[in-house]
C-alpha cells in the first residue's frame, strides 16, 4: 500500500509541479497532453494550496495536506489534481467514502488518466 501511495503522490507532484527538471518531449505515458498543459497552467493560488499540499501529505501530515488539497479544490473545482490530492489524503485518513467521492470526481474530470484506477473496495489505487 505504501508503494502505491508513493507512486500516486508522485503523479500528483509531477502533474501539479511541473516537469521537474525532465524534457518537456520526455513521454510517459501516464497522463495525456491535454492533462498535462492544465496541471503546468494551475492559477499560482492553486498551485501554491496543491505545493503546500504536497508537502504536508510527504511529511505525513494527511490532515494538513487534506486542508491544502481542499483549499485547491474550492479554488479551482475544475483542476483534477486537487481532487486528486484531497483522494489521497482522505485515504491515509481512512476515510474511504472520502476517498472514493474525490477519486470519482478526478475520473469525471479526466476520463482517460490511465494510471488512476478505482477499487472494488471503494477505495481508489494507481497502477504500479
Amino acid at each position: 500500500m505504501k508503494g502505491i501511495v508513493m507512486a500516486a503522490t508522485a503523479l500528483l507532484v509531477v502533474a501539479a509541479c511541473g516537469n521537474d527538471g525532465l524534457p518537456d518531449d520526455q513521454a510517459t505515458g501516464s497522463i495525456d497532453s491535454a492533462a498535462w498543459r492544465q496541471a503546468q497552467d494551475l492559477p499560482p493560488d492553486v498551485r501554491a494550496a496543491i505545493d503546500s499540499g504536497n508537502a504536508a501529505f510527504r511529511a505525513n501530515d494527511y490532515a494538513a495536506a487534506r486542508e491544502q488539497y481542499l483549499r485547491a479544490t474550492e479554488l479551482a473545482p475544475e483542476q483534477s489534481a486537487g481532487w486528486f490530492g484531497l483522494s489521497m489524503a482522505e485515504g491515509q485518513l481512512g476515510n474511504a467514502a472520502a476517498a472514493d467521492s474525490a477519486m470519482q470526481r478526478v475520473h469525471a474530470l479526466n476520463p482517460g488518466a490511465s494510471l488512476i484506477e478505482r477499487g472494488s473496495d471503494t477505495s481508489s489505487r494507481a497502477h504500479p
